[in-house]
């Protein structure tokens, strides 16, 4: 593949931090997805000068090509592929002047905006200026997951009929801007909306509710929804929660089984004849199928780069895909505040995150 210009903005924990974590399954982060995939970041940008001093010396980078200001770097540079792992506020202002300066390929961290109006316009322009865009809901990509499509396609576990979605967390620990969008439904949440949307089909209707902790206003420390699917499939889902752990989970309970898959664990179940009652039948756990497959975060950057090379054109986590996302969140928010159910798709006109979370004065 002919040399390419490829240029990340945000280098910090998902940026490139994380891949010093001894724990994490590798690659972790977009330097190690794009360094798997024998992507050469050539290009950096942060607005920590001593952040991006160090991802200078990891990624072996001279000087003139680190920059404090992305503006700067996009209109001087153009490059070809834009790697997005800034604040979530910043996202769609980045992704727009990067596809109207030359990129070819952008990669933007989940989730796509903290507001619908302006990702309907970063996939505006994306789409008018032919740019392939690629939202970091790595779960796509991952092998587990994409197994767990398949069952669920192959009737393993036959009807599936409902899913209990835990995304469990301390808390919301942020300032409540207006900008950052939302709490642990948001910035954690995104991932979990994306996979129901991913294994079961469009989401068609949601009604859900929030609870601060100590607070009368500001982003949720709490978040449960009742979410309806295209495929009338029930999806309950908890996000936040104020727990002293973290767990990413679903329970997707079918007509003939079960399959509970979370972060580094996953489980099957069967139906037969109950050891306890008469007349009824038990579950039981058997063997998960084997899980082959090559790390998520590198096959999301080989897609990448066959996109980049013009190889290929769909991609496996799309701009609408963010978008969808983000819809069904808000549509949440506005749900707890006015107390209905809220049907999809939503009109963006109707989110004021300011009012839906008395962002006014915070207390």
């Amino acid at each position: 593949m002919k040399p390419k210009k490829i240029a990340l903005i945000g280098c910090g924990r998902i940026g490139f931090i994380l891949e010093n974590d001894r724990l994490r399954y590798k690659p972790c982060t977009h330097f190690g997805g794009a360094t798997s995939a024998n992507l050469k970041i050539n290009y950096a940008c942060d607005i920590n000068r001593e952040r991006l001093k160090e991802f200078a010396r990891i990624g072996n980078l001279s000087k003139n090509n680190l920059f404090i200001d992305y503006k700067e770097l996009l209109l001087n540079e153009r490059p070809d592929l834009v790697i997005i792992a800034s604040w979530t506020e910043t996202h769609a202002d980045i992704g727009i002047l990067a596809a109207r300066n030359g990129a070819r390929t952008i990669i933007c961290e989940k989730p796509i905006s903290s507001n619908l109006l302006h990702a309907g316009r970063f996939i505006d322009e994306c789409n008018k200026n032919n740019v392939s865009l690629i939202i970091n809901h790595e779960r796509r990509y991952d092998s587990r997951y994409r197994l767990v499509k398949k069952l669920l396609n192959d009737g393993r576990i036959g009807e599936v009929k409902t899913v209990k979605a835990s995304i469990l967390s301390s808390g919301y620990n942020g300032s409540s801007s207006i900008k950052e969008g939302g709490g642990p439904l948001l910035h954690d949440g995104t991932h979990m909306i994306d996979m129901i949307r991913f294994l079961f089909g469009e989401i068609t209707s949601v009604r859900g509710g929030i609870q601060r902790k100590g607070r009368s206003s500001g982003y949720e420390d709490r978040a449960i929804a009742w979410i309806k699917t295209e495929n009338g499939i029930d999806v309950f889902i908890e996000a936040g929660g104020s727990r002293k752990y973290f767990v990413f989970e679903l329970d997707i309970s079918g007509t003939e089984g079960k399959i509970v898959i979370g972060n580094g664990y996953e489980r099957i179940f069967g139906n037969k004849k109950s050891r306890l009652y008469s007349g009824f039948r038990d579950l039981y756990e058997k063997p998960f199928p084997r899980v082959n497959g090559i790390n998520y975060f590198k096959r999301e950057y080989l897609e990448a780069k066959k996109v980049l090379s013009g190889y290929k054109k769909d991609v496996t986590s799309s701009g609408s895909d963010g978008y969808k996302a983000l819809e069904a969140i808000h549509a949440i928010y506005l749900s707890s505040f006015i107390d209905e159910e809220i049907e999809l798709p939503l009109n963006p006109s109707r989110i004021d995150l300011k009012e839906i979370f008395n962002l006014g004065v915070i207390r």
